[in-house]
């Protein structure tokens, strides 16, 4: 079984400048709420929090005794729960390491436990809590485990509602001729719970399922990464004869084709003898229970899958493409209904996205129509994809990401290719490499050490994660170039 996953945090001491959240010992005085207020963000920016002079309060009117961890003086904060009803409150370690909360809800001398949470993020507590009243006031509730007192980090963001695929009779298409990514679900049951049935193989525990369905296009070995920023599991099971098939066999899946239940963050399916046409049914469980992005692509296998599974209704085509120093976009569709108009969104993380122009749709009608758009300025290395589709009423509709890796035409020769340890990047026109990263498929960053040698650069890949990157150096004129590169 998984080996529990205890991060060693160190203390340190806050900076003088950084902002420290106000604190309150009990939720209320006088009757009246007094618990400091977090605003609730859009994406989480921890802010710098403390229980320094507080006392345990286990008395009934101050919440009573919480129903997980040993109790050690707290401190209360109040938030206004966001329009979605959905929230995420993590925290972080400071001079205190293992901490423990809970969320109330309620009146002053009235407060009912929501949700407890203790060694969830290492030893450091994190609630994913949906279905709150829009509006309405609710407390959070921190301390150090088994008493003591100290620094921590707290935020509290807009969580999205857990997605719909949590059960396999409800499966999301996804294909990975190219990037897919989504977000995972957190604070969920087991899909062992929710879908009993099923063997789930070497998946020990399956926390926060996400369910989909791929269909193989081109015959051969599928091998697909699953790439994201902590801790990810999955069980993939098939062949079945078409969709239909594949969910009409939910709670009687026999045992998986592939699973794996490392403690990695990128994990790859391997499956061979592949035939088109086929269909999969694929798990991804967040064992993190962290809001992360997961990429679902292709990593070298023969076999490719159908992605036209994924485009909207009435859409035919979707694509994004490199010309030179310019992506383009097209897609096209098939039919529309009160379509008003297209816009055009891009992101550098799969998290934040900036809209970057519209395209005015064809309203109502039946016949097909192609549209485009160029981006004539991506950022460096990978960028993301997106169209929102909008009616004449306000409803909106996502697209499928889509991904493109840009970099300058001028790439560095590396060799070997793929590596399994060291990777020799030969400089261009004798201009020496001053710094080398590598990207990886959901845009992550990493600095890799390299060794000075003649023509070039020898990088050191024997720490990174098998996988597909782009390899990104940048010489002494400050000029940029990136190549791909395979880690076995």
């Amino acid at each position: 079984m998984k080996a529990r996953k205890l991060l060693v945090l160190l203390a340190y001491t806050l900076i003088s400048l950084k902002f420290t959240y106000g604190q309150s010992n009990t939720p209320c005085t006088a009757g009246v709420l007094s618990a400091p207020s977090i605003a609730v963000g859009a994406s989480c920016t921890f802010t710098a929090s403390t229980t320094a002079g507080a006392t345990a309060q286990t008395n009934a009117a101050n919440g009573g005794t919480p129903s997980c961890g040993s109790m050690g003086p707290d401190v209360w904060y109040q938030f206004t729960a966001p329009a979605s009803g959905s929230v995420l409150i993590q925290t972080q370690a400071g001079s205190i390491s293992d901490g423990v909360m809970a969320l109330y809800s309620g009146t002053c001398g009235s407060f009912t436990e929501i949700s407890c949470s203790d060694d969830d993020v290492g030893l450091m507590p994190q609630i994913s809590s949906a279905s709150l009243t829009p509006g309405a006031t609710y407390l959070i509730r921190f301390w150090q485990y088994g008493g003591g007192t100290g620094t921590f980090d707290l935020c509290v963001s807009v969580a999205a509602p857990p997605g719909g695929n949590t059960t396999c009779t409800v499966q999301t298409p996804i294909c990975s001729g190219s990037p897919i990514i989504f977000t995972a679900n957190t604070g969920g049951a087991d899909a062992s719970t929710v879908n009993p049935g099923n063997s789930y193989g070497c998946l020990f525990t399956s926390p926060n399922p996400s369910w989909y369905y791929l269909e193989i296009a081109t015959p051969g070995t599928l091998t697909v990464d699953i790439t994201a920023g902590s801790d990810v599991d999955f069980a993939i099971w098939g062949p079945f004869a078409s969709v239909a098939a594949g969910t009409a066999a939910c709670n009687s899946y026999a045992a998986p084709s592939d699973c794996s239940y490392s403690s990695a963050a990128v994990e790859q399916v391997n499956i061979a003898g592949t035939v088109a046409g086929q269909v999969y049914v694929l798990l991804v469980t967040n064992y993190a229970n962290t809001v992360q992005n997961i990429s679902v692509t292709n990593a070298g296998g023969t076999a490719t899958t159908n992605c036209a599974i994924v485009l909207p209704v009435g859409f035919s085509a979707w694509d994004a493409v490199s010309a030179g120093n310019e992506i383009r976009l097209s897609w096209t569709t098939e039919n529309e209904t009160n379509n008003d108009y297209f816009a055009v969104q891009r992101s550098e993380d799969g998290l934040v996205w900036e809209t970057l122009g519209l395209i005015e749709g064809a309203g109502t009608s039946s016949e097909a129509h192609n549209y485009s758009f160029t981006d004539q300025s991506p950022v460096e290395g990978i960028n993301y994809y997106r169209l929102m589709q909008v009616d004449n009423n306000g409803q909106y509709e996502f697209s499928q990401i889509r991904s493109v890796n840009h970099s300058m035409t001028n790439k560095y020769q590396i060799s070997p290719n793929p590596t399994k340890a060291f990777a020799f990047v030969t400089e261009n026109d004798h201009i020496k490499i001053t710094s080398v990263e590598l990207i990886d498929q959901v845009g992550r960053v990493q600095a890799v050490p390299f060794d000075y040698l003649e023509g070039g650069v020898n990088v050191d890949c024997r720490a990174v994660s098998h996988g597909t990157y782009f390899i990104r150096c940048t010489d002494e004129l400050g000029k940029s170039s990136a190549s791909l590169l395979v880690i076995e």
